[in-house]
């Protein structure tokens, strides 16, 4: 847990209610989000949050509507929170936008990217490609994968569009460990990822615009399918 109830207990619930306690609140349901401990359609325990970290509704609240506007979760007034629950096809239409702001990071990175920097994307992805064999390791995958399109996006020199393309792939492991896990990519992750590294290696922005594409497209066929299959 990102919050200490005992210390916030020794500060007072009060202090929870500045700006920088609030994030903290924000960051902490987010990563219960991401961590799949509500599944989708749950209720949000608002009652339980703030028992867990000792602070009041209202600052749980913030954070639940903040999440709302990110499309996390769902407040109905007079009932409650609770995390979303969408179709398949909803899942896709996100993977189409995020595979396509993807490759348009690609391809200014293919033009823009130094040999430093390609060096250490390279590095990140050799992580990932001893990692492929222990499937158990889907946390550590999603750790160095985040370290590795952080690195894409860097190469891109574009600040604006990495900045709202990172609040994508949070949502894009929400949908993740909502479906079939991060360990059902593992085995690929890396050789697509090789994908794109070659394509920006060569300048090539179309190319590398489509390997990223085809690489989130990817991901979105296995999560799709899954909650397809699941869906009956």
């Amino acid at each position: 847990m990102l919050i200490s109830a005992l210390a916030i207990s020794a500060r007072g619930a009060d202090d929870m209610e500045t700006p920088h306690k609030k994030a903290l609140i924000y960051q902490e349901i987010l990563q219960r989000l991401l961590a799949g401990r509500y599944r989708f359609g749950e209720r949000i325990p608002v009652k339980e949050i703030g028992e867990e970290t000792g602070v009041s509704r209202q600052p749980v609240m913030t954070a639940l509507y903040s999440l709302q506007e990110r499309g996390f979760v769902r407040i109905t007034a007079q009932v409650g929170c609770e995390v979303i629950s969408p179709a398949p096809d909803e899942v896709e239409d996100f993977y189409r936008m995020f595979a396509a702001v993807e490759g348009v990071i690609a391809g200014l990175a293919a033009g823009r990217a130094t040999a430093d920097e390609l060096a250490r994307l390279r590095d990140i992805n050799a992580q990932l490609d001893h990692l492929a064999p222990h499937a158990a390791s889907a946390a550590d995958y999603r750790r160095i994968n985040v370290d590795f399109h952080r690195q894409l996006h860097l190469m891109a020199h574009s600040p604006l569009i990495s900045a709202r393309q990172l609040a994508n792939f949070e949502m894009s492991d929400f949908f993740i460990v909502q479906s079939c896990g991060f360990d059902a990519h593992l085995d690929r992750v890396a050789g697509e990822h090789q994908d794109v590294i070659d394509a920006i290696a060569s300048g090539d922005a179309r190319r590398a615009d489509a390997a990223a594409q085809a690489h989130i497209l990817s991901v979105s066929a296995t999560v799709v399918g899954y909650l397809r299959r699941l869906a009956g």
